[in-house]
């Protein structure tokens, strides 16, 4: 691919941060922690597909943006890497639990 001019490249869309959801007027401690994790689980859901259908477009040949599908792909590896952490110290924090003394 010759490259001519850099006029064909676009701006980048932004990346949205992982953040919990929240309902409107209630305080970030009223959210239940099952709300919470749901929420990540989502949105971890839903880069994976962003992801996935990126690869795909530039494997058909549908997108020529490089850029924009190692963004995707890395962005769904950080969403998985947060998912991997929260479940790792959820079971460090059950082990703990189970060490108490009554």
């Amino acid at each position: 691919m010759p490259v001519d001019s850099i006029a064909t490249i676009g701006a980048l869309p932004r990346l949205q941060p992982h953040v919990a959801p929240q309902h409107a007027g209630e305080a970030q401690s009223s959210v239940p922690f099952a709300g919470v994790l749901n929420g990540i689980l989502g949105s971890n859901a839903a880069a994976s597909a962003n992801a996935d259908a990126a690869v795909r477009d530039l494997a058909t040949g549908n997108t020529q943006d490089l850029h924009t599908v190692s963004l995707a792909v890395a962005q769904a590896d950080l969403s998985f890497r947060l998912i991997l952490e929260l479940r790792n110290r959820l079971a460090d924090a059950l082990q703990e639990v189970t060490r108490m003394q009554v």
